[in-house]
């Protein structure tokens, strides 16, 4: 009778587990998902559940990896299940974050959000940093999806710190990938505005993240990272006007093609096609243009497709080929729409994998109909998203950034060559309100003052709730202008009618202005705004001493 050894066949799962990783880090993802695939059907017929959640969550990432996202949810939502149900947090985070991303994939940003927070709390809760920096990541993703840089720019740069902080050259990669793409993201919004200084600014800082990990993707060997950061800077030169150098990256980009698949091939096309199109070279970008459009058949992306017959319209109009163009054109807003309906269709997919019996009848068509009302949906999406940025960095009280903000943007500051101030606002014998007032009128003044800074501040200067009735406020440039901000700050709180609040309540604030031309660092900044607070107090409070 043949012994079977269930410990080597264990070992030997991992190590397949751990190949196929290495694999799926080295630009060589559709060898990694082939071989987690093996060894997921070696863990089934074993019964060994375990090895097939592993499996089914590092099939998820591959699937990403190569744009095959329903795939991948259809793995990685056993997984989750798997690790839910026998009780493994860190792993059902992990889980959980690529399902979000996934369907971020998929353009179904309402349930990427519902799976990121999922997976982001269970992170915090288990206080491991690895996942906490995927989870991170992608809630930044979704901000950045959302054309809501900022947020999306904090978030990034948390998952990147975490990447740091454990040593994973691997995940801050990645991550430096999509910081980049969140401040390219602000300078592209700051160009459609007319800030073009704005607009320069971020993308020169979004070349700077990406040639950072564009670094690291050559020290570890990730050519799928080394691909997607010279077809980003190649997209942020151009949108500079810098189209020589733009050029120069899809060279460079050419000698990272080994072990490439078809999702690169048609991405390398478009993003070329639309750089000579920027240069001016119309013939050459409608070549590329139309090359990327024959691979769609071969399992390029639909969401690509759109994008093509775009740029191929400009081309076109670049030519002067007026009619193909308006034809072109035609078919980009109808690739629009059928997109729209694909959409659904993922939907009803979905529910389908979840819900196999009846009850999937019943989900496709409340999806459908969800699918419909793409207006409601998208201002659905837009609240939840607020909340999130709440639960992270805002305070729910004053509805001011919270202290949290303020430690991530002070290391902003720190590497940031420009004048600025600091203010430290404190509340005139507050104690005394809670005490003759109560404690609940004691929030609604706190809850006003947030009101009032949010008024009175200009649009470059940011206010931040620091603790109990203590608030700062950076402004942008140096303490002279800061203080008469800060002097109108003053005075709107003292004749704000309080009365509203409570009859009898009188209201007053006290504040402290340091500035560049006083110290360097953001702390040194703050801790002699607070001794001219003390000094504001010490002279009879409801004053300004800069």
């Amino acid at each position: 009778m043949q012994v079977v050894d269930i410990e080597a066949i264990a070992q030997k799962a991992n190590s397949n587990l751990r190949e196929a990783w290495h694999l799926g880090c080295t630009g060589r993802s559709v060898e990694a998902l082939t071989l987690a695939s093996q060894t997921l059907a070696d863990a089934k017929s074993r019964s060994d559940d375990r090895t097939a959640a592993l499996c089914d969550t590092d099939i998820a990432w591959y699937c990403l990896q190569i744009g095959k996202a329903e795939l991948g949810i259809t793995h990685v939502r056993k997984a989750v299940d798997f690790w839910k149900s026998n009780g493994e947090p860190i792993q059902e985070a992990y889980a959980r974050a690529y399902l979000g991303w996934l369907f971020l994939e998929l353009g179904l940003p309402e349930e990427a959000i519902e799976e990121a927070t999922r997976a982001l709390d269970l992170a915090d809760r288990t206080e491991d940093a690895r996942v906490q920096s995927l989870a991170t990541n992608v809630i930044g993703i979704i901000f950045w999806y959302n054309k809501q840089p900022d947020r999306a720019i904090l978030m990034s740069e948390r998952a990147v710190e975490l990447a740091r902080l454990i040593g994973d050259k691997t995940f801050e990669c990645w991550w430096l990938i999509n910081l980049g793409g969140a401040h390219s993201e602000g300078g592209y919004i700051a160009q459609s505005l007319g800030q073009q200084e704005e607009g320069h600014r971020k993308l020169v800082r979004a070349l700077e993240l990406t040639e950072q990990a564009l670094d690291i993707s050559i020290e570890i060997g990730d050519r799928w990272a080394a691909r997607i950061c010279l077809g980003n800077e190649a997209d942020y030169y151009s949108h500079l006007g810098e189209h020589d150098k733009a050029l120069q990256c899809m060279v460079r980009y050419q000698a990272f093609q080994e072990n490439s698949y078809v999702r690169d091939r048609q991405q390398y096309l478009y993003t070329l096609g639309q750089i000579h199109i920027n240069g001016g070279n119309f013939v050459e970008a409608r070549s590329l243009l139309l090359e990327a459009l024959d691979l769609i058949g071969d399992g390029g992306s639909f969401d690509s497709y759109i994008q093509i017959y775009l740029y191929l319209s400009q081309a076109y109009e670049g030519l002067g080929q007026f009619d193909l163009a308006l034809e072109t054109h035609k078919k980009f807003h109808h690739a629009y729409l059928q997109n729209s309906a694909e959409r659904t269709q993922q939907r009803a997919r979905l529910a389908e994998i979840y819900y196999e019996t009846k009850r999937f009848k019943e989900v496709a068509e409340t999806e459908t109909k969800r699918a419909d009302t793409l207006e409601a949906s998208y201002q659905k999406l837009q609240e939840e998203t607020d909340i999130l940025a709440s639960a992270v960095y805002l305070d729910a009280l004053t509805g001011l950034y919270n202290r949290k903000y303020l430690d991530s943007r002070f290391k902003e500051l720190e590497s940031e060559n420009r004048p600025y101030s600091i203010a430290m606002l404190d509340v005139d014998h507050f104690k005394s309100i809670n005490d003759n007032f109560s404690h609940m009128i004691g929030d609604q003044v706190l809850s006003a003052i947030g009101t009032i800074l949010r008024n009175q501040l200009r649009i470059t200067d940011q206010a931040i709730r620091f603790g109990g009735e203590e608030f700062i406020v950076l402004l942008a440039g140096p303490p002279r202008g800061a203080a008469d901000v800060c002097e109108r700050l003053r005075s709107a709180v003292e004749h704000w009618d309080w009365s509203e609040i409570c009859n009898g309540l009188q209201v007053t604030i006290s504040i402290g202005v340091a500035g560049t031309l006083s110290a360097n660092a953001p702390n040194e900044i703050l801790e002699i705004a607070d001794q001219n607070l003390y000094a504001a107090k010490r002279g009879g409070r409801n004053q300004v001493v800069a």
